[in-house]
């Protein structure tokens, strides 16, 4: 699906929130505990606030808010009590999320429940693009990329390869997509000597490396970046090994998945890590639409693509008459990657 990039004037955008605005002022009123609707609530599914997940929020928040007229304001609760909150949520839009794809790969591998899918949402603009995530090693890893790892793996039958992964999230699709070409490549008795380390944000998963428990985590060029430069400490010091991005990231010598031969079913693996927001199921139409038309502004502004492109990332924008279609056939293609990766407790150290 071709993704569309549009501009919108706030000339069109306020008025469609103030008429929002009205409708739930008239609702709920600003006092006694209501709802302000001069603000809204950006629950992120992410706990951290230096990871990838808020950067890119805050990029949302600030110039979609601005253009919206609104104190928009992103809350790092992540995906457990976002979710839950989500589901609480009046229909005004005065609470709205924002995550990536562990939004629906978290109930295809059953660490959320089945009501959090993507049905039971309103599925709200595509906003960005993280092409940088990644898996890094330790500086002195006897091993340069995600091939050497495997063919190292191979070569010592005594050894095994831990990696950090968060339960249902996209570490653990990119994990089992290595994994399934491993045991294609190398054999089942090489595969099985890959292990997983049960961990949560990424400031969890730098701390499980360098305290020698994990052998390799998944990260990303905007949040690892700072941990692979010259003058780093040698205890804390990490390599990147592979992006799973469809392109490698401008300015950075590391290969993807696809340059390195890494295959699924025949086919290159390839992951862009995408943001979207999610809405509930029964968000007023005006504030919706409203939303959309003053991310379609926002996202073209210098402001917008500035702070993105500082941390790696890239505006994506695929609007809200087109998001859901194109996050379920996302979907649908990772699902059945998921469908032959092994047990997430299969594989714990």
């Amino acid at each position: 699906m071709k993704k569309k990039h549009l501009t919108i004037t706030a000339l069109v955008a306020v008025p469609a929130m103030a008429l929002s605005l009205a409708a739930c002022s008239s609702d709920d009123g600003g006092g006694d505990g209501g709802v302000d609707v001069n603000r809204v609530r950006v629950v992120l599914g992410s706990s951290s606030t230096t990871a990838d997940t808020y950067q890119n929020a805050h990029a949302f928040t600030e110039n979609v808010g601005e253009a919206l007229g609104v104190d928009m304001k992103a809350d790092a609760i992540g995906a457990n009590q976002a979710f839950q909150t989500l589901d609480r949520a009046k229909s005004d839009g005065s609470t709205i999320m924002f995550f990536h794809d562990m939004a629906y790969l978290s109930v295809k591998y059953e660490s959320q429940p089945e009501k959090f899918a993507l049905e039971n949402w309103t599925v709200g603009p595509v906003v960005s693009t993280n092409p940088g995530a990644a898996f890094l090693a330790a500086d002195d890893a006897p091993y340069d990329d995600m091939v050497e790892a495997a063919e190292w793996l191979a070569d010592n039958e005594s050894e095994t390869l831990t990696f950090a992964v968060e339960a249902g999230g996209t570490s653990e699709l990119s994990l089992d997509a290595f994994y399934i070409w491993v045991a294609d490549a190398y054999g089942d008795d090489v595969a099985e000597r890959i292990k997983v380390f049960a961990t949560g944000s990424d400031e969890e998963k730098n701390q499980a490396l360098w305290a020698g428990n994990v052998d390799i985590i998944y990260g990303s060029i905007g949040g690892n970046t700072q941990y692979t430069e010259d003058d780093v400490e040698a205890k804390v010091k990490e390599k990147f090994l592979g992006i799973t991005a469809s392109e490698r990231v401008e300015g950075y010598d590391i290969p993807t998945f696809e340059e390195m031969g890494i295959e699924v079913d025949g086919e290159p693996f390839t992951f862009d890590k995408e943001f979207f927001v999610l809405l509930p199921e029964d968000v007023d139409e005006s504030f919706a639409t409203a939303l959309d038309e003053a991310t379609a502004e926002a996202i073209e502004t210098d402001a917008y693509i500035d702070e993105l492109t500082a941390n790696s990332f890239l505006t994506n924008y695929v609007p809200l008459d087109e998001s859901t279609e194109y996050i379920e056939a996302k979907q649908e293609r990772l699902e059945s990657l998921i469908d032959q990766a092994p047990d997430f407790n299969d594989l714990a150290s």
